[in-house]
């Protein structure tokens, strides 16, 4: 079986210190990202690579496609991967599993870690170690034996459900009415506490409710301008802290504005310095195809922005498609890998036909590179410009694509007509 993961150190400021409840939901968030990365990653080699433990298909064959099943009874030695509109796992799972789905089930035994995402999850069975668990809706009603880490617009951990470690949860709205032993801390806009919380619990919301049913064995400490409504016969063991929002997040619109400007900034300059390389070298490979592929913005650019955008959207459509079968995954990956470079290369065409333009007004002749260069000023300079830069950036990237597919179409039809190909 292949395994891929990326281990990140957290931040010495978090590691080294008491970190303010921000800076956990922050840092935790961080965690969430690195995790998702491994995931995608994980999933991308293990596809493409042998030995994979698939997900099997419904006893229904004519359902296989939207429906992938682990059925009661069944067991897997080793991690498991599916994904699909619609996913469940009722069996066991003498490993990790990895899951995505439209809507996810989980009722079986997990003998690992579990790590899903979906629209709708619910999670029924048993996970004998962490659960990370992503969706629009979660509902975790069985029991997990280490942590738990759950976003979601909506999370509801029922009556049923019973976390053995700490569980990190962040939700529009959620419904806590399982037992956690471990601590507890939330990031939401409305919680609602109605069972029992062994360690503390850390909680920025907008609105805080523990009812009579509720107990918590050590701190309540909150973040947020109201404070928590406990009802009688709630219990609180340690003591209730409460604490303002931070500064930070209040009157920062500017500095924030400012963060965003210069990460865009930033990533603009990378992505200038790598198309500075690129091009150039496209350039003096491809002179013929580069021509030919300016002309067709030139005088064709309604047609090339049209095949451009039909391509755009469709492909996606089609590599998912193609991905939804056993089979067609290595076709559905490659697609998806060509579609991503030639979006990359299309701009070079664009911008080459761009600087040509630019140059023509002011009645300079120059080189390929030199009317590149120019386009590349150009376009860097005017993707910065709010609401436009983005509307360039999209029209950039439609009209590159539509030209490299009409003109390479173009080019077989004339191989194919000499009988070179």
């Amino acid at each position: 079986m292949c395994t891929f993961f990326i281990v990140s150190p957290a931040p010495a400021t978090v590691r080294d210190r008491g970190a303010t409840m921000p800076e956990l939901l922050v840092y935790n968030l961080w965690r969430a990202c690195m995790r998702s990365m491994s995931v995608i990653l994980a999933l991308i080699l293990c596809l493409s690579g042998p030995g994979l433990l698939w997900a099997e298909d419904s006893s229904e064959q004519g359902e296989w496609q939207k429906r992938v099943v682990l059925r009661a009874g069944q067991e897997v030695q080793g991690d498991y991967f599916a994904f699909g509109p619609h996913v469940e796992i009722s069996g066991t799972v003498h490993g990790d599993v990895y899951a995505a789905g439209g809507e996810v089930l989980v009722d079986g035994v997990v003998d690992g870690d579990l790590i899903v995402a979906g629209g709708e999850v619910r999670v029924s069975g048993e996970v004998t170690q962490d659960a990370r668990i992503a969706g629009g809706t979660v509902t975790l009603s069985g029991k997990v034996h280490r942590n738990a880490t759950i976003a979601g617009g909506d999370v509801h951990l029922t009556d049923s459900s019973h976390l053995k470690g700490s569980a990190v949860i962040g939700a529009g709205n959620l419904l806590l009415g399982g037992s956690i032993d471990g601590d507890v801390r939330i990031g939401a806009g409305n919680v609602t506490l109605s069972k029992t919380i062994g360690g503390d619990l850390a909680v920025a919301a907008a609105a805080i409710r523990l009812t009579s049913r509720a107990s918590v064995g050590k701190n309540v400490r909150y973040w947020g301008e109201d404070e928590p409504s406990i009802d009688e016969g709630a219990t609180v063991l340690g003591t209730v802290t409460g604490h303002p929002v931070p500064e930070v997040f209040k009157g920062k619109e500017k500095e924030v504005r400012r963060g965003v400007v210069g990460m865009k900034i930033l990533a603009g300059l990378v992505s200038v310095a790598s198309t500075l390389l690129l091009g150039p070298l496209l350039l003096h490979i491809y002179p013929v195809f580069t021509a030919k592929a300016v002309t067709t913005i030139q005088e064709r650019p309604w047609i090339t922005l049209g095949v451009g955008g039909a391509v755009l959207v469709g492909t996606p459509l089609v590599a998912f498609l193609c991905m939804a079968s056993v089979l067609g995954v290595p076709i559905g990956l490659m697609l998806g890998a060509m579609y991503f470079v030639t979006l990359y290369l299309g701009r070079v065409f664009v911008l080459l036909w761009l600087g040509q333009r630019l140059l023509r007004l002011v009645s300079v002749s120059s080189s390929a590179t030199r009317a590149f260069v120019t386009g590349l000023i150009a376009y860097f300079i005017l993707s910065l410009v709010p609401l436009v830069g983005g509307l360039i950036t999209v029209v950039t990237i439609v009209t590159g694509l539509g030209a490299i597919l009409i003109t390479k179409k173009e080019l077989v039809m004339r191989l194919r007509e000499q009988q070179l190909v």
